[in-house]
C-alpha cells in the first residue's frame, strides 16, 4: 500500500511539473524545441554552435529553448543579430552571467566585472577604464612600438628552436599576456618565468574546462561539487596572481607618478565604490580576454597558412613588397597590405573566437521580428551561424581572402555579416586593440618564417576544441626561418 501511494505521488508530482512548464511558457515566443521539465535541453556531444545551426534548419533563425529553468533565444542570422543588439539595443544590451562566472564575481551585488556587469556599474566601469587604457597606448599607434618589440621577443623564441616542431599556444599566450601586462601591471615577464608560464597554464585551462552546453551555466550550484573543484582551485591560482600584483601596486603607489592601469585606479574616485579586491575582477576580465583572444587568433592563422601554403606564399609576396626585409611591419602599411587583412578576416570569419558571443539579456519584454520577447529572456547570438549563412556568404566553409578583397585585389571589402567581436553596444571592449596586435604579429610572423606541419602529422582537425573560447585542437608546427 505505501509503495502504491509513494508511486502515485511521484507520477502526480511529475504531472504537475510538466503541466506547469507548459502552462508558464509565454505567447508568442520563437518556436522551438520540445524540452524536458527542469532540466531543459539536452544536447548532443559537440560543439554547441554547430548544433544552434541544425535546430535553425528546423525552426528558422529564431528559435527559443529552455535550459534548466532560464528561457533562451538563439539568433543564427545577420538580421536578427543586428535587430536585436543594434536597433533594439536598449533592451537587448543587459549581460545574462553563467553559473561558474557569477560565483567568481566577488561582490555581493556582482558589479566588479566590466564584462558581465550591468545598468550604471557597467557604466561607470566604462567611463572610466576606456580613458585610463588609453592613456597607456590601449588601441593606439603609440602601443605599436611596444607590440613590436614583444613580436621581436617571440621570434626570438621561436628561431632557438631551429625549425624543431613545437605546439606554438604557449609561445603566443607569453607574447600577448606581456602586451596586456605591461598596460595593466606596467611590466614584460620573461618567457621563462615560472609563475608567468604556470599562471598563463591555468587561464588556458579554466577558458576549456567549462563548455556552452556545460550544464553548470544554468545551474550555478553544482559549482560546489566535487566535479568543479579543479575550476575552483584554478580561480583561487589565478586570483592569487592578480591580487599579488594589485597589493604590491598598492604599497609602491604614488599620486605623481601613474605607471599603469591599476595605479589609474588608485589614484581615481572610483576607487572608493570597490575594494582592491573587487577591482582585481575587473583587471581579471581584461588580462584574461586581452591574452587568450589574440592568442587564439594567431594561433589559428598559423594552422591555416600551414595547411593552405599558396595562401600563405601570397601573403609573404605581398609583405616581402610592402615592408621587405629590413624593417618591423607598422599599422601605417596596412592600407598597403590587403592580402594579409583580408586573409586574417577570413580566418575571423571561418573560426570566431568565441562562436557563440556572450549571452545577452532583456531588459524588459520587447519585440524582435513577429515575437514577443518576456523580461530575463537569455539572448544568444551564434556567431558561427552568422559567419557560415549560405545567404552571407559564397561557399562559407571554404577558405577564400578573395571574399574580403575587391575586383583588382586592392582594396578590402567589408562585409555586415562580419562580426567576430559580436555587434551593438556590448561588443568587445577591446577590439581596436585585438585587430591591431593580431595585425601585428601575424605580420611579423610571415615576414620572418615559413610555417609547415610536420611531415608525420596527419591531416589536422580544423574543427577547434570547445570553451569559454575556441582555440585550435593542440597541434604542433615547424617554423623555418625565411
Amino acid at each position: 500500500m505505501f509503495s502504491l501511494l509513494s508511486t502515485s505521488i511521484i507520477l502526480g508530482a511529475l504531472v504537475f511539473l510538466i503541466c506547469f512548464w507548459f502552462v508558464r511558457r509565454p505567447k508568442n515566443l520563437p518556436p522551438g524545441p520540445w524540452t524536458l521539465p527542469i532540466i531543459g535541453y539536452r544536447f548532443k556531444t559537440g560543439h554547441v554552435h554547430e548544433a544552434y545551426v541544425e535546430l535553425a534548419k528546423k525552426y528558422g533563425p529564431v528559435f527559443s529553448i529552455r535550459r534548466g529553468p532560464f528561457l533562451f533565444v538563439v539568433l543564427n542570422d545577420r538580421e536578427s543579430v543586428k535587430q536585436a543588439l543594434v536597433k533594439s539595443g536598449e533592451f537587448f544590451s543587459d549581460r545574462s552571467v553563467p553559473g561558474p562566472i557569477n560565483w567568481t564575481i566577488p561582490d555581493a551585488k556582482k558589479k566588479a566585472s566590466i564584462v558581465w556587469s550591468n545598468g550604471k556599474s557597467w557604466v561607470d566601469l566604462r567611463k572610466f577604464s576606456l580613458p585610463a587604457l588609453r592613456s597607456f597606448g590601449f588601441g593606439k599607434k603609440s602601443l605599436v612600438p611596444q607590440i613590436n618589440l614583444e613580436a621581436r621577443y617571440l621570434a626570438e623564441e621561436i628561431k632557438a628552436l631551429h625549425g624543431e616542431p613545437m605546439d606554438p599556444s604557449a609561445v603566443l599566450n607569453k607574447a600577448t599576456a606581456n602586451v596586456m601586462a605591461q598596460l595593466i601591471f606596467g611590466r614584460r615577464y620573461e618567457y621563462d618565468d615560472a609563475e608567468f608560464i604556470e599562471i598563463l597554464q591555468v587561464m588556458v585551462d579554466i577558458f576549456a574546462f567549462v563548455s556552452d552546453n556545460d550544464p553548470v551555466n544554468v545551474f550555478e550550484p553544482l559549482i560546489h561539487t566535487p566535479w568543479y573543484k579543479p575550476y575552483r582551485e584554478m580561480m583561487i591560482k589565478q586570483n592569487k596572481f592578480i591580487h599579488a600584483q594589485l597589493y604590491f601596486h598598492r604599497e609602491t603607489f604614488q599620486k605623481d607618478n601613474i605607471r599603469d592601469f591599476v595605479d589609474a585606479f588608485l589614484a581615481d574616485d572610483i576607487s572608493k565604490e570597490y575594494t582592491l579586491e573587487d577591482f582585481g575582477r575587473i583587471v581579471l576580465d581584461f588580462f584574461t580576454a586581452g591574452t587568450d583572444t589574440t592568442a587564439v587568433v594567431t594561433s589559428w592563422a598559423l594552422l591555416f597558412l600551414s595547411v593552405h601554403s599558396d595562401v600563405q606564399r601570397k601573403v609573404q609576396n605581398e609583405l616581402d613588397a610592402v615592408v621587405g626585409r629590413g624593417r618591423q611591419p607598422d599599422t601605417s602599411d596596412r592600407p598597403n597590405l590587403p592580402y594579409c587583412d583580408a586573409t586574417l578576416m577570413e580566418i575571423m570569419r571561418l573560426r570566431p573566437v568565441v562562436p557563440i558571443s556572450l549571452p545577452h539579456m532583456t531588459s524588459a519584454d520587447a519585440s524582435l521580428g513577429p515575437y514577443t520577447i518576456p523580461k530575463g529572456t537569455i539572448i544568444v547570438p551564434n556567431l558561427w551561424a552568422v559567419h557560415h549563412d549560405p545567404k552571407e556568404w559564397c561557399d562559407p566553409h571554404l577558405f577564400n581572402p578573395n571574399r574580403f578583397l575587391s575586383a583588382d585585389g586592392q582594396t578590402v571589402v567589408k562585409n555586415e555579416a562580419w562580426m567576430p567581436f559580436s555587434t551593438g553596444r556590448r561588443d568587445c571592449l577591446g577590439m581596436q586593440l585585438a585587430m591591431m596586435e593580431t595585425f601585428l604579429l601575424f605580420t611579423n610572423l610571415f615576414q620572418q618564417f615559413e610555417f609547415k606541419l610536420p611531415p608525420d602529422q596527419p591531416t589536422h582537425s580544423m574543427r577547434g576544441h570547445p570553451g569559454l573560447t575556441m582555440p585550435p585542437e593542440s597541434y604542433k608546427i615547424c617554423a623555418i626561418e625565411r
